[in-house]
This record gives C-alpha cells, structure tokens and sequence, in this order.
C-alpha cells in the first residue's frame, strides 16, 4: 500500500458529506449565541458586585451583605449598636462599634465556648456601679465571660470575639455577614526554665 490517495482501499475513503463545511452562518451564529451568553453572565456578576452600592440603606443584598448608613456608626467611645432582626436573623446578629476615627468593626452577637455551647453577647456599661465598658457572653451551666470593648478575650475566656468583614465608605457601611472572622484561641505559654 503506498502513500497516495489512489492506492488506499474505498473503505478508506471518506464519504462527501465530510467535505461539506459547516455553513458561514451558522458559524457566526453559534460565536454570536456565546458573546450574547457571556454578556448575560458578565451583566449578573456586575449588579451582583454593585448591590451595596446601587440599594438605599438598610438593605441585606445577596451575599449576605447588609448595608447601613454612616449615621448607624456609633460615635467613637459610644456605646456599640447591636443589629438583628428584622435585619438579619439572630445567627447573624452583631454589635457595630467604633474603636477609633478609622476602625469599625462588627463583632458577631454570639460567641462558642471551649465546650461548643452557643452563648449571646451582650454590652454592658458598668461593673458594681462603676463605669467600666465591656462585653460579655452568657453561657448557660458557667459564669459570664468577660472581653474588652476591643472584642479581646478577658479573664477565663479561651479566646475573644468572632468579627465580620466590615468596609467604610462616604455614606455607607457594609458588614459582609458571609465572611466571619473567627478568634483565634488564646493558649497560655508553657513557663519559662
């Protein structure tokens, strides 16, 4: 068998219809359907990046972004503002403090403890009628746990406060409720020789 056309066997031949190019036509149709279809797509990943931005305050858009006005910001050294329902569910709720001219931060309403016990969280204002700003955590079965304004874990508490993503712009807040921050767990250091 050589290597010329006429010496392959007809079984080997292919039939006419193989030499029919797909129309033009429907080859522009086809690169048409798919630049109409990645238009669809890219349009619904920009409205879904630009929802904080295009809804009026307070709004929970997809992503569980929840949008605020700059004038729910406590003023700083106020007391934190708790946010839940009808905003956000109680498994989402969250205190929004200003610790300084430029951090806000937003520290989830509830707290685990070493035991994997759900506990709420709660502001208080003062200690034995004295004024004194502190969180803490109520677990059901021990005493209360004690953590700083700064959400940073007190006396007896394993680790400190849970955060969500919080973004600051000119006339609004956005706390990202689907990016937890979780504390991490304070070990004590083993003692020194």
């Amino acid at each position: 068998m050589g290597t010329r056309y006429e010496d392959q066997p007809p079984e080997h031949w292919a039939g006419p219809e193989s030499l029919d190019p797909t129309p033009v036509w429907k080859q522009f149709a086809l690169i048409g359907i798919f630049l109409f279809l990645g238009l669809v797509v890219l349009a619904g990943v920009a409205a879904f990046a630009a929802a904080p931005q295009l809804v009026a305050p307070p709004a929970l858009v997809p992503g569980d972004r929840l949008v605020l006005s700059t004038a729910e910001l406590p003023a700083v050294g106020a007391a934190p503002k708790r946010f839940g329902p009808p905003l956000v569910d109680d498994a989402h709720a969250f205190w929004l403090s200003r610790l300084s001219r430029t951090e806000v931060v937003a520290f989830r309403g509830l707290w685990t403890d070493q035991l994997g016990r759900v506990c709420p969280v709660s502001w208080n204002d003062t200690l034995d009628n004295r004024p004194l700003r502190f969180f803490t955590a109520a677990c059901k079965g021990s005493d209360l746990v004690l953590f700083n304004d700064r959400g940073e874990a007190g006396p007896g508490a394993p680790r400190g406060l849970d955060r969500y993503l919080v973004s600051v712009s000119d006339d609004r807040v956005i706390v990202n409720l689907s990016r937890l921050i979780v504390s991490s767990e304070r070990i004590p250091a083993p003692p020194s020789p």
